[in-house]
């Protein structure tokens, strides 16, 4: 009988809390992108926001958000490249202005890398994505090659189905220029209104941080009890093993995240962003809008339900007929039980032409997870 006699030990939690004007306005973008092409997830400012936001920043993001992935580069970036992440706002932009083009290059090669190994990791093939890729290093020195880079950031925009591809890798080959649009995306958004909502929440997250200090000093056995201590929240299951290896866990309060937490891991430094709220189970439960939170419950009591689960979580994304096949049920039971899914916020939808592909909505299963252990505890 093999027996298993090594257990893997995890470092001591080394943990620290910080504020960010940079990473919470960059965050912000990022939850504003996802808000503009029909995110579920919004605070009721960033609705109102939107609706007064200049169309000239809107379509900077339009452009942005491809290479850059939503801004979540700009805000990985950002972080990496800095020891003291608590800016004001003029240091903040200056940082960005004076960035050389040696720096913007970095930048780029690092979205192009970053977004084309999301691509690999968690999206269905794209055949036209894998014939460009055929002729593309993504090793860092051949993605200073213009040409080179020119095919890799066309594969990036196929990924995003970009229609008018030419015309957005165009836009790429100026850095100067792709400097100005960040630049002018950061300043619009500023100046837009996220300038007002910093000055009036800003306070509020010092004086939660002031109150909520002694949780940084407690001692903890794990990193996942450290987070579950400071934000009331549970990992995503893909990012809990990266949460346990770091030996440095940084809290970073952002506004407007609700109950989504923000994971970035840089050389075993875990950077976590999550909006702070009150840490007590009531408040916790209350948090969790049980009404918001049944249905999904009510998805998961049905055996074929969890079998479809259980394939989704295998394989990331399918559309209905390799389920039919792998399940080998009728098209129209499938078909059903997908609808009920669906409609009790544990299956997303994904259009690609006439196919719709399935995946786990992870946001509604982490909700109940959070529901179970807070009622545990």
């Amino acid at each position: 009988m093999k027996r298993d006699f090594f257990i893997p030990a995890y470092p001591s939690p080394n943990i620290n809390m910080e504020q960010s004007l940079g990473v919470n306005l960059l965050s912000n973008i990022q939850l504003t992108d996802y808000f503009l092409n029909s995110s579920a997830h919004s605070s009721k400012w960033l609705k109102e926001f939107t609706k007064q936001m200049p169309e000239s920043i809107i379509e900077e993001l339009r452009v942005i958000r491809t290479i850059f992935a939503h801004g979540v580069i700009l805000r990985q970036y950002y972080i990496k490249n800095h020891d003291n992440l608590n800016e004001d706002w003029d240091r903040f932009i200056t940082w960005w202005k004076e960035m050389s083009e040696e720096q913007m290059l970095d930048l780029l090669i690092y979205g192009i890398r970053e977004t084309l190994d999301y691509y690999y990791q968690f999206l269905p093939r794209i055949p036209l994505v894998e014939e460009t890729m055929e002729d593309v290093s993504l090793n860092e020195e051949a993605l200073k090659d213009p040409v080179n880079r020119r095919r890799a950031i066309i594969a990036v925009l196929q990924s995003w189905s970009v229609e008018n591809v030419e015309e957005f890798q165009s836009l790429y080959d100026d850095l100067v220029s792709v400097k100005e649009r960040i630049i002018r995306l950061l300043e619009g958004f500023w100046h837009s209104g996220f300038k007002e909502l910093w000055e009036e929440e800003v306070k509020w997250l010092d004086e939660w941080q002031q109150k909520n200090n002694h949780h940084i000093s407690k001692q903890y056995r794990t990193n996942e009890e450290a987070l579950l201590e400071v934000t009331g929240l549970s990992p995503d299951t893909n990012e809990l093993d990266n949460l346990m290896r770091a030996k440095t866990m940084t809290f970073i309060p952002v506004i407007n995240l609700d109950r989504l937490l923000i994971f970035f891991n840089f050389d075993q430094h875990m950077y976590v962003m999550f909006e702070p709220s009150g840490n007590t189970a009531e408040n916790q439960v209350n948090a969790l809008d049980l009404t918001t939170i049944s249905p999904a419950f009510e998805g998961m009591g049905d055996q074929t339900r969890l079998q479809i689960i259980g394939l989704l979580a295998e394989n990331r994304e399918m559309f209905a007929q390799q389920i039919v096949t792998k399940l080998d049920m009728k098209q129209s039971t499938i078909s059903r039980h997908l609808n009920q899914l669906n409609k009790s916020g544990i299956v997303s939808i994904r259009r690609v032409g006439n196919t719709k592909y399935f995946s786990i909505n992870k946001e509604a299963i982490k909700k109940m997870i959070d529901m179970l252990k807070i009622l545990l505890k």
